[in-house]
């Protein structure tokens, strides 16, 4: 799928969550759901500020927050992406950049109070300097999140 198709629908988080921003690393909030099912999404960048040039965690967790049973419908083999980008904008690191996914319909189910969990890692670290982390769940109406990653000099 072309990147700036799968691009334009990054803002499908209810309206509270359009500019979450947490300084500690971590995100959290709904993702709305079909017919009363809840979708929480929380995204993790690890523990505090990280100093420069060293590997990344990232993990986008996925939690069915609703009494019934919650599919998740994928239009390929990819279930997430992450994106980097610096504070003017510009895009640093993405997870998908040179992958490749099967072309086939995919389906996950969330049972109440379940989990699912996406990690990407970046290896080679980042630059000091403040960023921001996109994480979307690549549904076929896909759902992201976002927070703040700050880098700290090395010491």
């Amino acid at each position: 799928m072309n990147a700036a198709v799968r691009a334009v629908p990054l803002v499908v988080l209810l309206t509270a969550l359009a500019a979450v921003a947490c300084a500690a690393g971590s995100a959290e909030g709904p993702a709305a759901g079909e017919s009363g099912r809840e979708l929480r999404l929380s995204l993790s960048t690890g523990e505090g500020s990280p100093p420069a040039a060293t590997p990344i965690v990232i993990e986008l967790t996925g939690t069915n927050d609703g009494q019934a049973a919650l599919v998740l419908d994928f239009p390929d083999g990819q279930r997430y992406d992450f994106e980097v980008t610096s504070e003017d904008g510009a895009l640093v690191w993405r997870w998908a950049e040179g992958r490749f996914f099967a072309q086939v319909l995919g389906r996950e189910t969330l049972e109440p109070g379940s989990s699912l969990r996406w990690t990407g890692r970046i290896e080679a670290g980042l630059p000091a300097g403040v960023y921001r982390v996109i994480a979307t769940l690549t549904t076929v109406e896909p759902h992201a999140i976002e927070a703040t990653l700050t880098v700290l000099p090395r010491r």
